[in-house]
């Protein structure tokens, strides 16, 4: 029995897959088996795939017609053989020694999930957010105590790809990729949440994430953000079937929730917009109601935007001048930058 199996999704990453796969094919612990799933690629991934497993043959590929990055890497979980399973997606590439270290520490540690960092290379500056994400998932993980800010940070922490799993825990609790639907790892990772997860953490960056232009996440304006509502509704129905949807999760869920679809409205151009408002009224009901009334961490931006959305004329004027602001500031940022690249 191999000791890690890794999963690797492919669709229309020629241009990038020979250093994802020589990225794993190279790792200093040798006891992997790679599991390639061609999710019907309409470049040369599919042969470059078939080249590779005639080389290594601890390189299984998987060819089936194109049904999505959820159904991709669905698709390896009856040939995962390893005490252990890594997502890896296949426009980016891991350290060398991430397996050596992982599995070093979850065997140490017993645990089901054991995270790592990641950067997101030079063309991107926000990585320190994820830094303090993981000072503040060291500190959850030395308490192994599950309480509301601590679901914050794992929700934040969510990537499917930035954690070692203990195969049988992933599988012994069913927890899959939801197919036909987008942010797939918020909703993994609250399949993970409500089976308490032993968990450890590697401090180190170890995945090399690649902001691809043809990913799913790049375009905004298309499925990805229009989804987000929709895995919502999964994630309470999941909740309620397994009688989770109550106390800290349930307060967890309304928070995340909010803040997410208000965030991806802001992430929308304008011929999106309404149509995305409409899906997002249509989700706020009693329980999330009452939860922007309550006194909690919510932001005010996020609350004046509901309330707006709700018909309040105060909330509605006080979002204008909001958005107002932040398209200055957006201008002034552009100007600034272009001033100083001029310089």
């Amino acid at each position: 029995m191999p000791k890690v199996s890794i999963i690797i999704p492919v669709y229309n990453v020629e241009k990038y897959l020979h250093a994802c796969l020589d990225s794993v094919v190279n790792q200093t612990l040798k006891d992997i088996e790679i599991i390639c799933v061609d999710d019907g690629s309409p470049d040369r991934c599919p042969q470059i795939l078939d080249e590779y497993a005639a080389k290594d043959n601890r390189i299984t590929v998987i060819h089936q017609q194109n049904a999505g990055l959820s159904a991709a890497r669905n698709a390896a979980y009856p040939f995962i053989k390893g005490e252990y399973t890594l997502f890896v997606d296949s426009d980016d590439t891991i350290e060398p020694d991430l397996c050596e270290k992982a599995v070093a520490i979850a065997d140490a540690e017993q645990a089901d999930t054991t995270y790592f960092s990641f950067d997101r290379g030079k063309q991107h500056t926000k990585d320190r957010k994820y830094s303090r994400n993981v000072n503040k998932l060291k500190g959850l993980i030395e308490k192994q105590n599950l309480v509301e800010n601590d679901y914050t940070i794992l929700l934040r922490y969510c990537m499917v790809w930035l954690r070692l799993w203990r195969s049988r825990f992933l599988l012994d609790n069913n927890i899959q990729c939801p197919v036909g639907q987008y942010v797939e790892d918020i909703y993994m990772t609250w399949q993970t949440i409500i089976h308490k997860p032993k968990m450890a953490l590697l401090p180190e960056v170890m995945y090399h994430w690649r902001f691809n232009l043809l990913s799913i996440t790049a375009e905004p304006s298309k499925k990805y953000i229009l989804g987000i509502p929709a895995t919502y509704d999964l994630i309470k129905e999941m909740l309620l079937k397994t009688g989770n949807y109550h106390g800290t999760l349930k307060t967890a869920f309304l928070h995340e929730k909010l803040r997410l679809l208000c965030w991806a409205y802001n992430q929308l151009p304008a011929y999106r917009q309404i149509e995305y408002l409409r899906m997002v009224k249509e989700r706020i009901g009693p329980d999330e109601q009452e939860y922007l009334f309550q006194k909690n961490s919510l932001k005010r931006r996020i609350k004046v935007f509901y309330f707006a959305l709700l018909g309040s004329r105060f909330a509605a004027v006080e979002n204008e001048i909001r958005i107002a602001i932040r398209k200055v500031e957006t201008t002034f940022r552009k100007f600034r930058d272009q001033w100083k690249r001029a310089g």
